[in-house]
This record gives C-alpha cells, structure tokens and sequence, in this order.
C-alpha cells in the first residue's frame, strides 16, 4: 500500500494548482507549488516569426539527449505556446523559456528569473528586437539555461519528497554514516552490512534503488570511485541468477565525471551505466563521493535504475534527487 500511496500523492503534489494546505517543512506552500510534469517544459514562442532553422537550434538544446542514459531520451519535453496564450496555468508552470520578440524594442536581453510566480520555478526570457541577437543569446546561455531547469526538477522532486518523506530509514542514515538525506515514503532497506546500506523501492515494472556505503579514505580518481563501487556491489548485491552481480559497464566515455559542491559537502558526481555479470539486466547510475567528516574515510551515496520495458530519464532523475539531498 505505501508505494501506491506514494506515487498518488506525489501525482498530486506535482500537478496541484490550488489548495489550501499549510506550509510543508520545504517552507514552500502545496497552494503555492509549480505546475507541470516531471521532465516538461513551456517554450512560449510566436513561431510566425522564426524560421525552421532557427527553431530547430532551439529545439536540438532544448531536448538534447540526457546524458548517460542506456537509450535517447530528450532533456525536456516541450509545451509550446504562443506569447498571446502564455497566461494562467502556463505562467505557474515550473520551467519556463519564453522569447518576447517586438521589432519597437530598445535592446536585446536575457534574463533567468527564480520563482516570479510559484515555486520551485525558472523563467528563462529573451526580450529583443533582433531575432538573430535573440538566438544568439539564447545560444550563448544554453549551458546555463538547461542546467538552471535541470536543478529546478531537482528541487522540486525533493520538495515533494519531504512531503512524504520516511523518518524511520532517515534516522538510520543519521545513526549510521552520520549524514542526514530525505528519503520519500516507498524505499525499504533491503540489505544492511556496517559500511554498507541498501534501499530499494520495487514495482512489477521497474526498480529504483539508493546505496550508502563507506570506504577506508582513497584518492577520488574516477578508476578508484568506480573499483570501490564494483567491490561493493559485488559483494552485497546478488542478481536475480546465481553468481551475478552488477558492475559499472565499461563503456569509453563513460561514467561522465564532474567535481560538485551540494551545501557544505565537497565531492565527486559519476553518471553512467551498471551491467550485470552472468545476467542481462543493466541500466543507469548517478553517484557523489566525498571524503567523510571524519576525514578518515570516504562516502558514497548512489542511485541507480532497473527498468527494462520503460523510459528511465524520470526515474533517474528521482533517485538523484535522493542523493542530492544529503546535508
């Protein structure tokens, strides 16, 4: 029954426009939260005015592939509005790009706006009289763009998390590794070693699953983050076959690598692919390691995804909204 409950308060949560619910421990109102589905955007743009290339550019950085994923799936699926229509639910809307193209204009601007409307929100608008100047600097912002809604999805997973959130397993990581994650109702613990925590949230259809492990302290190499996830999942997680295990698949390339800084905690974050050895089963990961407070040791905080007959771009991006939760 929880993780019925979870996935139909969590629809709720993430597509409510108006209630009269208090405040959550988010400090964000539930009548006051952005509308939209995980993943989706409003593009607010008089398309009479471009031309085919041009919305092709903005469409290849708008839905350019996630990254580091076992199949193409876009960054963002996109609603496309005109600026007339752009009113009621499309203003609430949690990601938002809009061109307000007028010959009579001054200038030419760009503009990330935070929360203008609802919360957690973007609003990205260009304001020009130049569509060339316009796409320019769209163009020339696109990194800062996606990033901007990326982490916004983010937020507002782990918004709806602390909604509905599990306070038993929360205190568990507290006790055990000394940090402190939100963790949304539905995950179990379904091995526990001493450096070595697995959660696991399970459907007919797919698996999504967080591990914490600890590490005696290592240089944070990527050889040396992915060896010590190896052993670990070697030897605390059994495949559905006897004798398999899963391993990071060794693909060139990959895992895609960047050094992060999430509050106080410095690290690493690795994107990629897990195999499994002596099965087929397989799929993506998103993992940060840091050297613990203890300075003698470090940890890792993983999520990784099964789901064999579905698009994972949703699923991955809730179990890094787990792991980037720590504080």
């Amino acid at each position: 029954m929880k993780k019925i409950s979870y996935f139909a308060v969590l629809l709720m949560l993430l597509s409510l426009v108006s209630c009269h619910q208090k405040s959550g421990t988010s400090g964000i109102k539930v009548d006051n939260f952005s509308t939209g589905k995980a993943g989706e955007m409003i593009l607010a743009i008089d398309t009479g005015y471009w031309s085919k290339a041009a919305m092709k550019e903005i469409y290849a950085v708008i839905q350019q592939p996630q990254p580091a994923i076992n199949q193409i799936e876009p960054m963002f699926d996109v609603i496309r509005c005109s600026n007339a229509d752009y009113k009621a639910s499309f203003m609430r809307h949690r990601n938002i790009v809009q061109f307000d193209y007028n010959p009579d204009y001054a200038g030419n601007t760009f503009e990330i706006q935070r929360d203008p409307v609802t919360k957690p929100q973007i609003h990205v608008k260009i304001r020009g009289n130049n569509q060339d100047s316009c796409l320019a600097l769209f163009l020339a912002h696109q990194d800062e763009i996606v990033q901007a809604m990326y982490d916004n999805d983010i937020a507002r997973l782990q918004n709806a998390h602390r909604k509905l959130n599990n306070p038993v397993i929360e205190k568990k990581i507290k006790e055990k590794f000394g940090i402190s994650m939100t963790v949304p109702e539905g995950y179990f613990v379904g091995r526990e070693e001493e450096d070595f925590l697995w959660l696991c949230f399970r459907t007919p259809k797919n698996d999504r699953f967080v591990m914490i492990y600890t590490s005696p302290k290592y240089e944070l190499t990527t050889e040396n983050i992915v060896a010590e996830r190896d052993r670990i999942t070697k030897a605390y997680i059994q495949g559905a076959v006897a004798g398999a295990y899963p391993l990071v698949a060794n693909i060139e390339g990959y895992p895609l690598r960047q050094n992060l800084k999430l509050r106080y905690h410095s690290g690493v974050e690795l994107r990629g692919l897990w195999e499994t050895v002596r099965d087929k089963m397989g799929g993506p990961f998103y993992s940060f390691t840091q050297v613990a407070p203890d300075s003698v040791s470090c940890i890792t905080i993983d999520g990784f995804v099964y789901a064999p007959q579905e698009e994972k771009r949703d699923y991955l991006r809730e179990v890094e909204a787990v792991v980037k939760s720590v504080q």
